[in-house]
C-alpha cells in the first residue's frame, strides 16, 4: 500500500514567469491528508483547485482559473511534484504566474529535497491501467496509449519540421529516473516563432538563460542584434545558427524529454497516481490537458478500480 505524501516543512523560490514577465514568489506549504494539490492567489486572496477541467489556455503552457483568477505555467511545478510523489500541498503564488526559473524541473526538486517529504496516514490514490486505453486528439493529431506496467513510465515521440529536432524520442522508465533523466531538460521553441510570440505578449520573461531557442537559418547580424537587445544577452555569445545558447543544452534529445516532462505535469491535474507505461506521440499542452481531462471524466470516475 503506498502512502500519501507531503512535505516536512514550507519552501519558498522567487523568479520571472516566462509568459507575463512578472515577478513572483511561491511558497509551498505541507498540507494535510487527502487535501490534494491547491492553488492559491495571495495577491487578490483566491483559491483555485487543481483540476484538468479548470485548465482555460494552453497556448505555449498551461493555465488554470477559477472566479476569473488565473495562473499561468503551472506545468512545471506540477511535473517536479509528481515525480516525488507528493499528493498534498498548498501553493501559495503573489503573482498571475509560477516562475519560470531555467525552464526546468531542478531547482524546484532540488529546493524540495532540501526540506524532504514525509509519508501520511493515508493511502495515495493510485489507478492501475489493466487494459489498454487510446485516445486520440483530431485537432492536434497527437495519440495517446496507456497499456498495463508495473510502474509509472513514459515514452514521448515528437515529430517537428526541423532539421535540429525532427524526430525525437525519450523515454521514462520509471519516477526514479526523472531527476537524472528529466528533470534538467529545459523549455524550447524556434527563433522563428520568438517574433510572433514577443508581439502577441508571450514571453515577456524569457531569455537565453530559461528555453533552449532553434535556429535553422544563419542569423543577420540585425537579428542577431535584436536578440542581443530583446534578451539582454551579449551580442558575441549568440550564434549565426543551430542552437543559439548551447551551453544550456543537457541532452541532445531534450526537446523530447522536456515534452515527457510537461506530460507528466498536465497528467498531475488528474490528483491521481498511475501505475502504466503511457506512451505519447505528437503531445502539446493542448492535448495533454484534453487527454487528462478524458481520463479524470472517462476513466476515473466511471471505474473504481482504485488500487491501494
Amino acid at each position: 500500500m503506498l502512502q500519501q505524501k507531503t512535505l516536512i516543512k514550507p519552501i519558498q523560490f522567487s523568479g520571472v514567469g516566462l509568459h507575463s514577465g512578472h515577478q513572483a514568489t511561491v511558497t509551498l506549504l505541507p498540507a494535510a491528508a487527502n487535501t490534494g494539490i491547491n492553488f492559491h492567489r495571495t495577491d487578490v486572496n483566491q483559491k483555485i483547485p487543481c483540476s484538468p477541467k479548470y485548465i482555460t489556455n494552453t497556448n505555449r503552457s498551461t493555465t488554470i482559473t477559477y472566479n476569473n483568477i488565473s495562473i499561468i505555467t503551472i506545468e512545471h511545478l506540477l511535473s517536479a511534484l509528481y515525480s516525488l510523489e507528493v499528493d498534498n500541498v498548498i501553493i501559495e503564488v503573489d503573482n498571475d504566474e509560477i516562475p519560470i526559473l531555467d525552464g526546468s524541473t531542478k531547482p524546484i526538486i532540488d529546493a524540495i529535497n532540501q526540506v524532504g517529504t514525509i509519508e501520511l496516514n493515508e493511502a495515495k490514490k493510485e489507478f492501475v491501467i489493466k487494459n489498454y486505453i487510446v485516445w486520440k486528439d483530431d485537432a492536434t493529431d497527437a495519440e495517446y496509449m496507456f497499456m498495463p506496467h508495473n510502474e509509472f513510465s513514459v515514452t514521448c515521440l515528437i515529430d517537428y519540421p526541423s532539421k535540429l529536432i525532427h524526430n525525437q524520442f525519450a523515454v521514462l522508465n520509471s519516477l526514479d529516473e526523472y531527476y537524472t533523466e528529466i528533470a534538467p531538460a529545459k523549455t524550447f521553441c524556434f527563433l522563428h516563432e520568438i517574433d510572433f510570440l514577443y508581439n502577441n505578449g508571450l514571453i515577456r520573461g524569457g531569455s537565453i538563460n530559461n528555453a533552449l531557442i532553434y535556429s535553422e537559418i544563419p542569423l543577420s547580424k540585425n537579428k542577431i542584434q535584436w536578440i542581443a537587445d530583446t534578451f539582454n544577452q551579449p551580442i558575441n555569445s549568440i550564434p549565426e545558427k543551430g542552437i543559439l545558447n548551447p551551453l544550456n543544452q543537457s541532452f541532445d534529445n531534450e526537446a523530447a524529454r522536456h515534452k515527457i516532462l510537461d506530460v507528466i505535469g498536465d497528467l498531475a491535474l488528474t490528483q491521481t497516481y498511475w501505475r502504466g507505461k503511457l506512451i505519447c506521440y505528437k503531445p502539446g499542452h493542448a492535448s495533454n490537458v484534453r487527454f487528462s481531462n478524458f481520463l479524470y471524466e472517462e476513466i476515473l470516475h466511471n471505474n473504481l478500480a482504485f488500487s491501494q
